[in-house]
């Protein structure tokens, strides 16, 4: 981690408004003196992301995320400490400070990689557009429909079929054979020669959601078997993980924000095609199973989500699965359901925007194409086989929480397959009921979850108060002495006592770079309180008013000890020795509120 000073790292994220900044991200809405919205760190319906604009800081009373601004980019971009604050730094018009020499060799590396492919994206680019070699990728591309506009939106290229002709530019600009293949540019032979990775293949150039390019996918434009498989894409690499990224999405993410909605589909030429027909929220999946961190993704910018796959792909049991993983993140999923054989390029190649624009119109919600899936090509006339229909419906129909929905959804089922209506409710009852057995406690907390989150309908009043001289003791360092001569960690409860012994130890220097400095020292739960705290800080309240709290909080605890040694003192059966401990800590006590007052 660079160790920037801490008077640079104040100054910027003075410079930087939070919710500015998270506002990029997600839809926060004013309440009070403080912003609240959807985490986009997990899953759930009603708000319990909140953002203290007054100290700069975020919590989810959810999951249990918060922190500042450069904690919050570096979790949502998924960034280094180094490339968050070049990014704020940018964000803000701020100078970097330089870096120790093992700091730039680090960040450095990670630059080179990325210069490495940016270079290497033009250089497939250039052999495309402008070069005798290329003539053949360009006129494939050109019967599929694509212009030199979309071929330079997209930056797509052209890998010649040479063994070292990327190896020799990239030499030439400085890069070494151990970082080419580290990002996945080149590969390595059985005799330690090196070759370009990607060979006669038109290049899709793939951007992460800034635009920078992380890595490549190639189609073959000779089938033989020494050129590898039909589709080859770059490997895992420091700086491109599939599961974390999407087709598109640096094109498509304003416009995805506008529609809060995106459509979703297989391959490069699909939304190259989508975009180039105007529908410009279209990304592509890097193969058909979803992951959680793609969906997470996908939440920051929309709530919905049109899922355009070949017919034949779109009902496969990996696929099925990655579109419940995009519901369960909170993503409303629709279906495009297409003709068999037919694709998005081809469809709108062929019959243009307007014919797809219809089936986006009729796109069917999750459980419908579900139910479709269930019964397609099925004879359920059979007695058997309508046995087994009925038994994935019911179960299906099981996992619809409302109960208002899930008779939609009965009616819907009972009319495609012929089933009584009450039948099938029937049966999902008795599966509801079993479930009921299973998880007595799932009720109650489903409908905990569903109150309205309130930041202070959980705490005490001396928890109130404990929790706002620490997040002032945390946020203004010129108050720290004085509140440690008007309270101890003693005076503390349960989890705030755990945080005051921490931060009365001396331990926090400066209040701009508090969390990095205590990030590696802190146990997960407590650095979440740390972010809790700070998010419900009171910033109006004086300095004299937080001092009489701490005041009073050491009253308050000083009178609880001297109720527990008067009980002690009633006991009948007391040794010499222990009473004279208690009456030596009762004197104590009482001379310690002397001297206060």
């Amino acid at each position: 981690m660079a160790r920037y000073s801490d008077e640079f790292i104040n100054e910027l994220k003075e410079n930087v408004d939070i919710v500015d900044l998270i506002s990029d991200y997600l839809e926060l809405k004013k309440t009070g003196n403080r912003y609240k919205g959807l985490c986009p760190f997990h899953s759930e319906k009603t708000p319990s992301f909140f953002v203290n604009p007054d100290n700069n800081f975020y919590h989810c009373f959810g999951c249990g995320a918060g922190g500042d601004s450069i904690n919050f980019l570096m979790e949502i971009e998924n960034l280094t400490f180094v490339e968050t604050i070049k990014m704020l730094a940018e964000r803000s018009g701020m100078e970097l400070p330089n870096l120790n020499d093992q700091q730039r060799k680090h960040y450095k590396k990670r630059e080179r990689v990325f210069s490495a492919n940016k270079l290497t994206a033009q250089f497939y680019n250039y052999l495309l557009t402008e070069t005798n070699m290329g003539k053949k990728a360009f006129n494939y591309l050109k019967k599929r429909g694509f212009s030199k506009k979309e071929i330079e939106d997209f930056q797509l290229g052209y890998a010649a079929d040479e063994w070292q002709l990327l190896i020799n530019f990239l030499q030439k600009k400085g890069f070494s054979l151990d970082l080419l293949e580290k990002a996945g540019l080149i590969s390595k032979s059985k005799n330690n020669s090196y070759y370009d990775k990607f060979r006669n293949r038109v290049i899709f150039p793939i951007f992460n959601n800034r635009g920078e390019v992380i890595a490549f996918g190639g189609r073959i434009l000779k089938s033989e078997k020494s050129y590898g498989p039909k589709y080859l894409n770059s490997p895992e690499t420091p700086i491109f993980s599939k599961k974390k990224n999407l087709y598109g999405l640096h094109l498509a993410k304003e416009t995805i924000r506008e529609k809060n909605s995106c459509i979703i589909m297989e391959g490069y030429t699909d939304v190259i095609q989508a975009h180039k027909n105007g529908f410009k929220n279209s990304i592509a999946s890097l193969g058909t199973a979803f992951t959680k961190e793609q969906a997470e993704l996908i939440k920051r910018y929309a709530e919905n989500a049109y899922i355009a796959y070949d017919a034949d792909t779109a009902g496969n049991k990996a696929t099925l699965r990655g579109l419940d993983i995009l519901s369960q993140t909170g993503i409303n999923v629709q279906v495009i359901q297409l003709e068999k054989g037919s694709d998005p390029d081809q469809l709108l190649k062929n019959e243009g925007a307007s014919t797809f624009n219809n089936y986006i119109e009729n796109a069917v919600n999750l459980i419908d194409f579900k139910i479709e899936m269930i019964i397609q090509n099925k004879d359920i006339s059979d007695p058997g086989i309508r046995k087994k229909v009925l038994r994935s419906i019911v179960e299906l129909l099981t996992e619809v929480e409302a109960d208002l929905e899930r008779e939609i959804y009965l009616e819907r089922a009972a009319a495609k397959t012929n089933f009584k209506a009450e039948v099938l409710a029937k049966e999902v009852a008795k599966e509801l009921e079993k479930k009921k057995i299973k998880e007595p406690n799932r009720a109650k907390t489903k409908k905990r979850k569903q109150k309205k989150f309130d930041l202070y309908s959980q705490l005490s009043y001396y928890q109130k108060v404990e929790e706002e001289i620490l997040a002032h003791f945390i946020s203004n360092p010129a108050l720290r002495e004085k509140i440690v001569n008007e309270v101890t960690a003693k005076d503390f409860n349960g989890r705030t006592a755990q945080l005051a012994e921490y931060l009365f130890q001396g331990k926090i220097i400066s209040n701009s770079v508090k969390l990095e400095k205590i990030k590696d020292s802190l146990e997960a739960e407590l650095l979440s309180y740390w972010s809790e705290i700070l998010v419900k800080q009171d910033n109006s309240l004086t300095e004299n008013h937080i001092l009489e709290l701490a005041s009073y909080l050491n009253s308050k605890s000083v009178c609880n000890n001297k109720e527990k040694l008067c009980t002690l003192l009633r006991k009948k059966e007391l040794s010499l020795d222990k009473l004279n401990r208690i009456l030596l800590t009762f004197y104590s006590l009482n001379y310690h509120i002397e001297r206060r007052d």
